[in-house]
Protein backbone atom coordinates (compact mmCIF):
# COMPACT_ATOMS: atom_id res chain seq x y z
CA UNK A 1 0.00 0.00 0.00
CA UNK A 2 1.60 3.91 -0.67
CA UNK A 3 1.83 5.87 1.86
CA UNK A 4 -0.70 8.60 2.44
CA UNK A 5 1.89 11.69 1.47
CA UNK A 6 2.49 10.35 -1.98
CA UNK A 7 -1.38 9.08 -2.58
CA UNK A 8 -1.93 12.48 -2.15
CA UNK A 9 0.73 13.67 -4.44
CA UNK A 10 -0.59 11.27 -7.21
CA UNK A 11 -4.40 11.84 -6.72
CA UNK A 12 -4.61 14.92 -8.63
CA UNK A 13 -2.67 14.08 -11.35
CA UNK A 14 -4.08 10.75 -12.07
CA UNK A 15 -8.17 13.13 -12.06
CA UNK A 16 -6.35 15.47 -14.34
CA UNK A 17 -5.24 12.84 -16.88
CA UNK A 18 -8.78 10.77 -16.49
CA UNK A 19 -10.61 11.70 -19.48
CA UNK A 20 -13.77 13.76 -18.78
CA UNK A 21 -17.27 12.29 -19.31
CA UNK A 22 -18.57 15.91 -17.96
CA UNK A 23 -18.94 17.22 -21.97
CA UNK A 24 -19.32 14.57 -25.52
CA UNK A 25 -16.21 15.38 -27.55
CA UNK A 26 -17.50 16.72 -30.97
CA UNK A 27 -14.76 16.69 -33.82
CA UNK A 28 -14.68 19.52 -36.14
CA UNK A 29 -12.28 19.50 -39.84
CA UNK A 30 -10.01 22.07 -40.00
CA UNK A 31 -12.02 23.55 -43.47
CA UNK A 32 -14.54 24.33 -40.78
CA UNK A 33 -12.17 27.05 -38.68
CA UNK A 34 -10.53 28.45 -42.23
CA UNK A 35 -14.40 28.87 -43.51
CA UNK A 36 -15.02 30.44 -40.08
CA UNK A 37 -12.19 32.93 -40.08
CA UNK A 38 -13.00 33.92 -44.08
CA UNK A 39 -16.63 35.07 -42.90
CA UNK A 40 -14.89 37.26 -39.77
CA UNK A 41 -12.80 38.60 -42.62
CA UNK A 42 -15.71 39.88 -44.22
CA UNK A 43 -17.94 43.33 -42.80
CA UNK A 44 -21.27 42.88 -41.06
CA UNK A 45 -23.72 44.94 -42.94
CA UNK A 46 -26.55 45.04 -40.89
CA UNK A 47 -28.99 46.34 -43.24
CA UNK A 48 -28.47 43.21 -45.47
CA UNK A 49 -31.65 41.93 -43.52
CA UNK A 50 -35.14 43.36 -41.86
CA UNK A 51 -38.07 42.04 -39.94
CA UNK A 52 -35.54 39.67 -37.66
CA UNK A 53 -37.01 37.64 -34.98
CA UNK A 54 -35.77 35.95 -32.38
CA UNK A 55 -38.09 32.40 -32.39
CA UNK A 56 -36.78 30.63 -29.50
CA UNK A 57 -33.51 32.02 -27.72
CA UNK A 58 -33.01 28.44 -26.13
CA UNK A 59 -33.33 26.12 -29.87
CA UNK A 60 -30.11 24.19 -29.08
CA UNK A 61 -28.15 24.61 -33.08
CA UNK A 62 -24.67 23.28 -33.15
CA UNK A 63 -23.03 25.71 -35.16
CA UNK A 64 -21.13 23.59 -37.20
CA UNK A 65 -24.68 22.12 -38.11
CA UNK A 66 -26.08 25.65 -38.90
CA UNK A 67 -23.03 26.45 -41.69
CA UNK A 68 -23.25 23.30 -42.78
CA UNK A 69 -27.14 23.35 -43.11
CA UNK A 70 -26.67 27.36 -44.68
CA UNK A 71 -24.19 25.96 -47.19
CA UNK A 72 -26.75 22.75 -48.37
CA UNK A 73 -29.60 25.34 -50.02
CA UNK A 74 -29.65 24.34 -53.09
CA UNK A 75 -27.31 21.38 -53.01
CA UNK A 76 -24.13 23.75 -51.53
CA UNK A 77 -24.80 26.80 -54.27
CA UNK A 78 -23.45 25.59 -57.30
CA UNK A 79 -21.87 28.70 -59.43
CA UNK A 80 -21.84 30.99 -56.24
CA UNK A 81 -25.84 31.44 -56.72
CA UNK A 82 -29.12 29.46 -56.02
CA UNK A 83 -31.37 29.47 -58.66
CA UNK A 84 -33.99 26.99 -57.43
CA UNK A 85 -36.76 27.65 -60.23
CA UNK A 86 -39.28 27.45 -57.57
CA UNK A 87 -40.30 29.64 -54.61
CA UNK A 88 -39.14 28.00 -52.21
CA UNK A 89 -35.47 26.15 -51.01
CA UNK A 90 -34.24 24.43 -47.68
CA UNK A 91 -30.63 23.37 -46.70
CA UNK A 92 -30.67 21.07 -43.66
CA UNK A 93 -27.45 19.40 -41.33
CA UNK A 94 -27.87 17.74 -38.24
CA UNK A 95 -29.57 20.32 -35.84
CA UNK A 96 -30.48 23.04 -38.36
CA UNK A 97 -33.15 23.69 -41.15
CA UNK A 98 -32.93 26.86 -43.28
CA UNK A 99 -35.80 27.44 -44.89
CA UNK A 100 -36.06 30.03 -47.50
CA UNK A 101 -39.01 31.64 -49.47
CA UNK A 102 -39.39 34.31 -51.75
CA UNK A 103 -41.78 36.81 -50.62
CA UNK A 104 -43.19 38.24 -53.73
CA UNK A 105 -45.78 35.43 -55.21
CA UNK A 106 -44.55 34.13 -58.52
CA UNK A 107 -40.73 34.63 -57.86
CA UNK A 108 -38.40 32.04 -57.34
CA UNK A 109 -35.01 32.67 -55.05
CA UNK A 110 -31.97 32.98 -57.08
CA UNK A 111 -29.77 34.39 -53.75
CA UNK A 112 -25.96 34.50 -54.73
CA UNK A 113 -23.78 32.70 -52.33
CA UNK A 114 -22.31 36.02 -50.56
CA UNK A 115 -26.22 37.55 -50.33
CA UNK A 116 -26.50 34.86 -48.19
CA UNK A 117 -23.94 34.18 -45.90
CA UNK A 118 -24.20 38.28 -45.51
CA UNK A 119 -27.62 37.54 -44.68
CA UNK A 120 -27.57 34.60 -41.92
CA UNK A 121 -24.73 36.68 -40.38
CA UNK A 122 -26.08 39.85 -39.82
CA UNK A 123 -29.54 37.88 -38.55
CA UNK A 124 -27.25 36.25 -35.95
CA UNK A 125 -25.61 39.65 -35.01
CA UNK A 126 -29.36 40.44 -33.91
CA UNK A 127 -30.23 36.90 -32.50
CA UNK A 128 -26.82 35.18 -31.46
CA UNK A 129 -28.69 31.86 -30.56
CA UNK A 130 -31.40 29.70 -31.02
CA UNK A 131 -34.03 29.49 -33.71
CA UNK A 132 -34.60 32.89 -35.97
CA UNK A 133 -37.13 34.49 -38.73
CA UNK A 134 -35.57 37.21 -40.64
CA UNK A 135 -35.92 38.53 -44.61
CA UNK A 136 -33.00 38.99 -47.24
CA UNK A 137 -33.28 42.25 -48.76
CA UNK A 138 -32.76 41.04 -52.54
CA UNK A 139 -32.32 37.13 -53.30
CA UNK A 140 -35.73 36.52 -55.24
CA UNK A 141 -36.06 37.00 -59.01
CA UNK A 142 -38.63 39.77 -58.08
CA UNK A 143 -38.09 40.86 -54.55
CA UNK A 144 -36.69 39.69 -51.18
CA UNK A 145 -36.51 36.06 -49.39
CA UNK A 146 -37.76 35.21 -46.40
CA UNK A 147 -35.66 32.78 -43.89
CA UNK A 148 -36.26 30.63 -41.02
CA UNK A 149 -33.62 28.60 -38.85
CA UNK A 150 -34.42 26.18 -36.75
CA UNK A 151 -34.25 22.48 -35.80
CA UNK A 152 -35.00 19.98 -37.14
Amino acid sequence: MLPLTLTLLLLPLLTLAAPSRKYPRFTVPQSHFEVLSMRQSTPLNPRAITDTTCIDRNTHIVFHEQNAAELAICDGLPGGRCRTGAREATGRAGSAVFVLRAVEAGASVTVTKARWEGCVRAARAVCPTGSLRSVCLGGASSGDVEFWLGGP
